[in-house]
């Protein structure tokens, strides 16, 4: 009997004979320690890809949100005063509807500009007056104010220089600073919007009456995904990137941002852009 051993008298035990084994030559082994190495880190690059992927779509994703409820709200406020003739606004919120609907699709469109190149957004500078903008900007979201009966002060000085600014980007600092105070304040409260010329830069701070933030945490707000701890933030929805996309549209323009705050007093934000 073929593959067999014979046991005792008249006995046959039987012995399975395994296949020649084929060994693959481990790269360790064989000291070729610079082709682990090297495995390392094209993993270590697919993981950050993915992780830079994840950001930016998540960053995309806050950048359309911020207009989509403004316009919402318009929207809303249209249809709630259809057929009155005591309102008299229709045709300024039908003109705010367009500006907005117009930077959406800029938006999309230096997204896919983007994606195509495989890079950052290059800045679009033109010069312009910051007050013009800080006012288009408040009035955009006066729906959402409305909404938590809440009032928005300007003071803004009418003298402040020119400057070179990529205006759909600074709007979007504008509108997230202002939508978070909105957010993360009471109903009724007030928020404050001043710029003032500081002889380098012009200076504007964003200024609430909101939760506030505990000081364990003021130096961690601009990091992307942070959330706070407050019951009262997380019941609010969002991602944690509206301070990182402040943060670096700021940085972009050679400028600088900083936080002050008190626990249920409020917070107030201060950017800065180089004069032109």
């Amino acid at each position: 009997m073929p593959n067999a051993v014979r046991k005792g008298k008249g006995r046959v035990a039987g012995v399975a004979v395994a296949p020649p084994r084929q060994t693959v030559a481990s790269p360790v082994a064989n000291g070729d320690a610079s082709t682990v190495s090297a495995l390392r880190a094209e993993v270590e690059a697919l993981r950050e890809a993915v992780m830079l992927k994840d950001r930016s779509l998540g960053m995309a994703s806050h950048e359309l949100l911020a207009p989509l409820a403004a316009m919402k709200a318009y929207i809303e406020a249209l249809s709630e005063n259809h057929g009155d003739p005591s309102f008299t606004e229709t045709g300024d919120f039908l003109a705010v509807l367009d500006q907005e609907t117009a930077r959406l699709i800029r938006i999309v469109e230096r997204m896919l500009d983007s994606a195509r190149l495989g890079g950052g957004v290059a800045l679009q500078l033109q010069p312009i007056l910051l007050a013009d903008l800080v006012r288009e900007t408040s009035r955009g979201l006066a729906p959402l104010l409305d909404e938590r009966a809440m009032r928005l002060e300007l003071d803004v000085a009418v003298d402040l220089p020119v400057v070179q600014v990529d205006q759909d980007l600074l709007r979007q600092v504008l509108v997230n600073l202002i939508h978070n105070a909105i957010k993360f304040s009471a109903p009724g409260r007030r928020i404050w919007v001043q710029a003032c010329d500081t002889g380098t830069t012009v200076e504007v701070a964003v200024r609430d009456e909101g939760f506030g933030i505990v000081p364990e945490e003021i130096a961690r707000i601009f990091d992307p995904y942070f959330r706070s701890g407050d019951d009262r933030v997380e019941r609010q929805r969002g991602a944690g990137l509206g301070l990182a996309i402040v943060k670096t549209i700021v940085e972009q323009h050679g400028g600088s941002i900083t936080a002050e705050s008190q626990l249920d007093r409020g917070t107030t934000f201060r950017f800065t852009i180089p004069q032109s």
